[in-house]
């Protein structure tokens, strides 16, 4: 659970970094992001990672600190404004994505009512979630094809089920080393660095 400090502070910290990529359109981004969407108030998650208020934005900074700190450990090179990119932009798509619900529970023998986070269930664009994410920064900014690659596959063997997409993941992966330290990055900032609120 974050404060409403904390996620202030997030919101100033992701600004910040986003803006200084330089990237053409990228302050029309920030600003839609701002003005258009719950992007720093939305959860990661609905159960999982960060679940809470926050943790969206919270998610996208973890990325951002882990995939530099691997980037650096294996001597890969990328450009910092891709690192920024990447990372602050992988889950653009979950904002406006999820919505508080009610749940009842027996607590003590008594039962309560408490909030949970549900998705949208009919999207806009039917497109799994990272392609969602390419299609929307697209209405904004040019990425490059290492950024695409990279948000693409982000979910590594979680992004599809078929034989075309597990041989093009291996590919992916060896020809552009950053895809694997990047779904390493969000593997460690989802599993070890975030927690999920009960």
């Amino acid at each position: 659970m974050l404060t409403e400090e904390q996620i202030i502070q997030n919101e100033e910290e992701y600004s910040r970094l986003l803006m200084s990529t330089g990237r053409k359109g990228i302050d029309g981004l920030l600003r839609h992001l701002k003005e258009n969407t719950d992007f720093f108030t939305a959860p990661a998650s609905s159960k999982f990672h960060s679940n809470f208020n926050g943790g969206l934005a919270m998610h996208s900074l973890n990325v951002y600190k882990n995939f530099k700190s691997l980037l650096q450990l294996k001597d890969i090179p990328m450009d910092e404004d891709g690192i920024i990119i990447t990372s602050l932009l992988h889950d653009i798509c979950k904002c406006n994505y999820y919505i508080k619900d009610q749940r009842n529970r027996k607590k003590d023998g008594k039962w309560e009512s408490y909030d949970v986070w549900t998705t949208s269930k009919s999207l806009t664009v039917p497109l799994p979630h990272s392609a969602r994410s390419i299609r929307m920064l697209r209405g904004f900014i040019q990425i490059k094809f290492l950024e695409e690659l990279i948000i693409f596959y982000h979910m590594g063997p979680f992004g599809g089920e078929d034989f075309e997409y597990r041989n093009l993941l291996k590919q992916v992966n060896e020809q552009h080393p950053q895809t694997l330290l990047f779904y390493t990055a969000d593997l460690i900032s989802s599993y070890l660095d975030e927690t999920s609120e009960a």
